[in-house]
């Protein structure tokens, strides 16, 4: 079973994390090191020093995430290409994997895109700046600096917005990665101590409960991880031991974090109880969770989950 490859999944799904590195927001931006340009012209950015920002993206043909993300970085280039930006999606598979790719996609995906030279912009970009989950965006400014690291459906619009308006804050920015990468470092010490508790729980160690015990501590007041360390215990295929007892635990630290206003956490609370046997506690908090809910369909589901619990709790 490789329990390892099991992560927390908030942003732990796309977790990368590097440790060692010592690039800054506001440092010079490397050159592309490309082995091919297979869509739009060639990229020299110190041609384009003050007069052109960049946007360098990391991305795959195998990555869904990158595949989702492609329709918005055509949109964000055609409203920024009048006003000095260039969108650059940087892959480092082979060109004979990339240009087909690229050919299906069509207008959908129009923008400049390149293929990487043994990994040399990647490096240079990627592992300088500790990135390892893709797709990654980088915002290189006029003055040539790196002046933006994130995902790109996630805040790179205001970026360019604020870049172009001549407000951007690089400093604020630089604030705000450091405390990001710090929560990444976080959330890669939390992921090795929950990997190793599963490890102790699937071996029927007797301290598999005491590590569990600890890492819900660790964890402190983050519902979302409770909630989904929850869930992933009571519902992951790798997991063939079902530790009950920690689910509803760190179900309970969830909903009592939470303040009991959480839709998906009151329903993971409910199954938690259910699995543990509480089928009244079960219907009580389920009832609660649809109660809360806005959404139809997820209403439906959750109903669907009470039934389950009713009928349960009718044949015992």
């Amino acid at each position: 079973m490789k329990l390892h490859r099991i992560l927390l999944p908030i942003a732990l799904a796309t977790l990368g994390i590097l440790t060692g590195h010592a690039a800054k927001i506001g440092d010079p931006a490397s050159a592309l090191v490309l082995k091919e340009v297979v869509k739009g012209g060639a990229v020299d950015m110190a041609a384009g020093k003050g007069k052109q920002t960049y946007v360098v993206e990391f991305w795959a043909t195998w990555c869904g995430p990158c595949r989702t993300s492609i329709p918005h970085l055509t949109q964000l280039q055609a409203k920024f290409k009048a006003k000095g930006v260039t969108f650059v999606g940087i892959s480092d598979e082979t060109a004979e994997i990339v240009k087909p790719f690229v050919d299906k996609m069509g207008a959908k995906m129009d923008y400049v895109v390149a293929v990487d030279s043994d990994r040399k912009t990647s490096d240079a970009y990627m592992r300088a700046f500790g990135q390892g989950g893709i797709p990654t965006a980088f915002v290189v400014d006029k003055e040539g600096r790196v002046a933006w690291v994130g995902h790109p459906m996630d805040g790179l619009e205001e970026t360019l917005d604020q870049i172009v308006a001549g407000t951007y804050d690089i400093a604020a920015t630089q604030k705000e990665f450091d405390g990001r990468e710090a929560k990444q470092r976080q959330m890669a010490e939390l992921n090795k101590s929950f990997v190793k508790f599963l490890e102790l729980n699937e071996a029927g160690d007797a301290g598999a409960g005491a590590a569990g015990t600890k890492f819900i501590e660790d964890v402190g007041p983050d519902a979302r991880i409770l909630n989904q360390v929850a869930w992933m215990m009571l519902t992951h295929q790798s997991i063939k031991h079902r530790d009950l007892k920690f689910a509803l635990k760190a179900s309970e630290a969830a909903v009592a974090v939470s303040k009991g206003k959480d839709v998906a956490i009151l329903d993971t609370y409910a199954r938690a109880l259910a699995d543990n046997g509480k089928f009244p506690d079960a219907i009580e908090q389920q009832k609660k969770a649809i109660g809360l809910a806005t959404d139809e369909k997820a209403k439906a589901d959750l109903e669907k989950s009470l039934k389950g619990y009713e009928a349960k709790a009718a044949a015992k």
